[in-house]
């Protein structure tokens, strides 16, 4: 599933590209996609890194976020042939990250851990307090 931000709407959680669903805040948006067993559809390029594009080396973004992590082919070593994958977020819209990580047989294997984890992830965003809890003690 992917999310648009819809802006003065909030967030819309698409399926096959139509708006099934509208939120006010991305957490709620992810919790919807979550509770339906599904990952997040990140979008992705390849790492640039001093103005070249690395071979074997991808990057997701979501919402036109910076990247959220990484995906990278091994070429030497006991590990060559593998893909590494980890999460790392700075993005203000939702909490910072850095962390999960993993290892897959495959790229496609590797995408879809990480778009997983990333979706498991911002799904588990503490609720904030509602002011009213405050207030009264609760």
């Amino acid at each position: 599933m992917k999310i648009r931000d819809a802006t003065a709407d909030g967030y819309e959680v698409l399926e096959d590209g139509e708006p099934i669903w509208s939120f006010e805040t991305i957490v709620e948006a992810v919790r919807f996609v979550w509770d339906r067993g599904a990952r997040l559809w990140l979008d992705w390029d390849r790492t640039v890194i001093s103005g070249e594009a690395r071979p074997h080396d991808f990057a997701p973004t979501f919402l036109g976020s910076d990247s959220v992590g990484r995906v990278m082919g091994e070429q030497h070593g006991p590990s060559a042939g593998t893909w590494a994958w980890s999460i790392s977020t700075h993005d203000d819209r939702w909490r910072k990250h850095g962390g999960q990580r993993g290892r897959e047989p495959t790229k496609e294997k590797a995408v879809a851990a990480l778009e997983r984890e990333f979706t498991d992830y911002l799904a588990d965003t503490p609720q904030k307090p509602s002011p009213y809890a405050q207030t009264k003690g609760l």
